[in-house]
């Protein structure tokens, strides 16, 4: 009897020495997410030259092509596979509209050419990009920055997966209204640049969301592991930036020196649009009752594909206007990390009061 109370007390302490072990992985995974998107925005700006131009590596196999081997263009497939995770969490029928996604629709698809029109006066570079900051959907990451604050998750995930997918027919219909996205540049027809842009857009916006929708009707198991595996999204969100940054550092250093204001004129203007998208969000959701979700559905934007459609279809035309959601990465960032902040520092204090 003493030698099975022994086995059973050491099995005990085994099992319990596993699930501290395994607390202390999650810790440690959660600081890491922490600083994932910093440390991945850092190592795209440092990487930028051997990823746009892998020759270095296809050389080690004997494989050295003329031209420049760039893997950033790898970058839609990484969103494709993000977005179809993200669309396998929610169900069709958790959709539901408010009055305050009303608003904050009319605020986005309307505000995006108030900032165009009154900025294209001075720079029509400034003003474009501060028009993909203000015109991009919710990022997909939003959720989780609005459970950390306090704010209602399935609220924001109606208005983020729904501006995702009507981005896939607005985009195409606002950049061929502005005479971007053909091949033949600013001066082409609107139904040429809107057949373009539909056909490298609606694939990347509309495809993760038919396949997420058969993939649960064929395979629901398949859709069940992803399903209950939404951090997979984020980390390859963290290589998708690491990408995208090293792109646009490319794009940075390729520019003359004569063009440097303009690239600070256009990340100062992301700045500005940032501030005001959650200032505005802000306002409408308290109005309609819940001022956390109505900053992230405005504020908070879906940065790698604003950056891909910058750099596929503004770039070739003006150059640097990818800068602007590049640079927006950084801000909404920053402000996230500052709410998250004052979110817990007023949560601590809440807290002492009550123990007192």
């Amino acid at each position: 009897m003493t030698e099975n109370y022994g086995q059973r007390a050491a099995a005990l302490a085994r099992r319990a020495a596993k699930r501290v072990k395994r607390i202390e992985y999650v810790q440690k995974i959660k600081k890491l997410k922490t600083y994932a998107l910093f440390i991945s925005m850092m190592l795209g700006f440092v990487l930028s030259p051997l990823l746009i131009d892998v020759r270095w590596f296809t050389g080690l196999f004997g494989y050295s092509p003329e031209n420049p081997v760039d893997i950033t263009h790898i970058t839609k497939y990484l969103l494709f596979c993000m977005l179809f995770i993200t669309y396998c969490k929610v169900s069709p029928k958790q959709m539901r509209f408010d009055k305050m996604h009303l608003w904050l629709v009319l605020t986005q698809w309307l505000g995006c050419w108030v900032v165009y029109f009154l900025l294209n006066f001075y720079s029509q570079a400034v003003a474009s990009g501060a028009f993909i900051c203000v015109l991009i959907s919710t990022a997909t990451s939003a959720p989780v920055i609005t459970g950390m604050l306090g704010g209602s998750v399935p609220r924001l995930a109606t208005y983020c997966i729904a501006t995702n997918l009507v981005l896939a027919v607005v985009a195409p219909i606002y950049f061929s209204l502005m005479g971007v996205g053909a091949e033949e540049g600013l001066n082409a027809g609107f139904w040429d640049c809107f057949s373009t842009i539909c056909k490298k857009v609606i694939p990347l916006a509309l495809g993760p969301f038919f396949l997420a929708s058969i993939v649960k009707l064929v395979k629901p198991d398949i859709h069940q592991f992803f399903q209950t595996r939404q951090s997979i999204s984020f980390w390859l969100w963290c290589v998708a930036l690491v990408l995208l940054m090293a792109r646009t550092m490319g794009n940075l250093l390729s520019i003359p020196s004569s063009e440097y204001l303009d690239a600070s004129l256009i990340a100062g203007g992301a700045l500005t649009v940032c501030l005001l998208q959650f200032f505005i969000g802000r306002k409408i959701g308290r109005a309609c009752g819940d001022a956390v979700v109505g900053g992230q559905c405005l504020g908070q934007k879906n940065t790698i594909l604003a950056i891909w459609m910058a750099q596929t279809f503004f770039d070739p035309h003006f150059g640097i206007v990818s800068i602007a959601p590049a640079s927006y990465v950084l801000w909404q960032n920053l402000v996230n990390s500052w709410q998250i902040w004052r979110f817990n520092r007023d949560k601590q204090r809440q807290e002492a009061v009550e123990k007192k």
